[in-house]
């Protein structure tokens, strides 16, 4: 289905999130289907070789998020005014989206900058919190005034990942609900508590006391508890949008539900196309 993105002459959007690029071609205002291509790593070459691919030998402008190609923006700043910075990749010029920084806690939001800006711009009156849950890092972001004031990260999916390797699984797939929520609660509860719960979960799926199921929703609900927990003054009595796609997104939106948060949902891909969309407009 093409999407209609506003007006403008032909263009590449593309995000990098990890080892995943995502693109879209632009014309007359509206985009084509998401090409998602797997990378081999996140090089600059193995970028611009992606790049190449989705071009497909045409010499579009290309807009780019999440390389790193530009300076981040220090926080307290605002998404929607993330300005693109002109820069090469081999022999491709790409104009980049900068993500943003912190100095205290050390923070870095690349990959999740475009979806950032994109919800930001379709809604420039939101105050709370904004909820970006990645393969590789979550952030939670504090939006006060239209601007990004403080967030705190956690590298959740990436320790799922290395437990469910232990466990001779794949971490996304079918999960318990039940297994998700108490799990979640016992890590909120008990968040000191999650390097042994978890070898307690692996224990336990050797052992053959755990379905694949009730593993994965163990092992998801006591990592989200716990980020959740060092997160409670971020989330706690505020606004809360997730921007996620599946299979993070109802995993998340499981989590808080269960925390009796009211969550506002937003299509993280189609986010990630409007920060793009309305950064080279602005340009």
């Amino acid at each position: 289905m093409m999407q209609s993105t506003g007006s403008g002459a032909s263009w590449l959007a593309a995000n990098l999130d990890g080892k995943t690029l995502t693109a879209w071609a632009v014309t007359g205002g509206t985009a084509g289907p998401a090409q998602v291509l797997h990378l081999q790593d996140h090089s600059k070459t193995a970028v611009a070789a992606g790049l190449r691919q989705a071009l497909a030998g045409s010499t579009l402008p290309v807009v780019l998020g999440g390389s790193g190609l530009a300076a981040p923006q220090a926080v307290p700043a605002e998404p929607a005014k993330l300005p693109l910075t002109r820069a090469r990749l081999e022999e491709l010029t790409v104009h980049a989206l900068p993500g943003l920084s912190q100095s205290a806690p050390a923070g870095l939001i690349q990959a999740a900058a475009a979806r950032l800006t994109g919800f930001l711009r379709l809604n420039p009156e939101w105050d709370g919190v904004v909820c970006l849950p990645g393969t590789f890092v979550t952030h939670w972001v504090q939006v006060s005034a239209r601007e990004a004031v403080s967030f705190q990260s956690a590298l959740s999916g990436r320790l799922a990942a290395a437990v469910a390797r232990q466990m001779v699984m794949e971490a996304t797939g079918e999960w318990d609900k039940a297994a998700l929520t108490e799990a979640a609660a016992d890590g909120i509860s008990k968040p000191e508590l999650l390097a042994a719960r978890l070898a307690s979960v692996q224990a336990a799926a050797a052992l053959g006391q755990l379905t694949s199921e009730a593993a994965r929703g163990r092992l998801w609900g006591l990592l989200l508890g716990a980020e959740l927990a060092a997160a409670r003054p971020y989330w706690l009595g505020q606004n809360v949008a997730l921007l996620a796609e599946a299979p993070l997104e109802p995993l998340y939106a499981a989590t808080l539900e269960a925390q009796a948060l009211p969550v506002t949902l937003a299509d993280s891909r189609r986010m990630t196309l409007e920060g793009l969309t309305r950064a080279w407009s602005a340009s």
